[in-house]
């Protein structure tokens, strides 16, 4: 149950959602509690080789890995508060896996041996994360998803009701995208370049820095705080679905 409660979380709220209230709890309870004491060490190295070599294998797997994959991988390890010689350990096997010759089920039948159920079905929404972050899914990565539950021991309907909630995703991206080009202030048939220099001149417009140097009060910093997080997602989401 809590693992189904952290897709449902990660569906509705996004990564951040999914793991401040659940991941962290059940990463840090199978970190300290599954281990033998005397293979503490050695244990975790197992575990975070296997998790971000799979993130890594997944990242690569249209031969390129982008600044969009790379925040996503970033961002989880953020949302379990990876720090010191575990983040080390989890960036050096990233770095390793993604010029490695091993599949990705071969670190997914290793991740299995080593996580608990509930990990394992989080990680793999951690999956779908990362091939979704560049807002295409590329058929390599499709290919993924499709197979992996299998070597992860996940039921074999699962790829369908991810491939289902991704699909009604982005129907629902596609319905908000015209009130992200009205908060720019443009449309459809402008140019890139016309989009960025929109996004521009909104961000710009609404600069904290710029309030501030006004000598305006507080509330009006808040104000341009709220407007700047809601040009940048409109941004955002506009460059991911003309990727699209």
């Amino acid at each position: 149950m809590i693992w189904l409660a952290a897709i449902f979380g990660y569906w509705v709220n996004g990564l951040v959602g999914a793991f401040i209230g659940i991941a962290i709890i059940w990463i840090l309870n199978f970190v300290i509690k599954s281990f033998n004491v005397n293979n503490h060490t050695h244990a975790k190295e197992l575990f975070f080789n296997a998790l971000f070599s799979m993130l890594a294998k997944m990242a690569k797997a249209d031969g390129i890995i982008t600044k969009e994959e790379i925040d996503a991988v970033t961002q989880f390890m953020n949302a379990i508060r990876l720090s010191g010689k575990d983040k080390e350990t989890a960036i050096n096997a990233f770095r390793k896996a993604s010029s490695s010759e091993q599949s990705v089920y071969e670190y997914a039948s290793q991740y299995r041996a080593l996580a608990s159920a509930e990990m394992i079905g989080v990680v793999y929404a951690v999956l779908w994360d990362v091939a979704h972050s560049d807002g295409v899914l590329h058929e390599q990565e499709d290919e993924i998803l499709r197979k992996i539950p299998e070597y992860l021991g996940l039921h074999h309907g699962i790829y369908n009701d991810y491939k289902n909630r991704a699909n009604n995703r982005d129907n629902w991206d596609k319905a908000d995208i015209d009130k992200h080009y009205e908060v720019l202030g443009c449309a459809k048939d402008n140019s890139d370049k016309e989009i960025k220099n929109a996004y521009r001149k909104a961000i710009s417009k609404h600069h904290p820095d710029k309030i501030q140097s006004q000598g305006l009060p507080k509330e009006f910093m808040d104000y341009a705080n709220e407007q700047s997080k809601k040009i940048n997602k409109a941004y955002d989401a506009i460059k991911k679905s003309r990727k699209r």
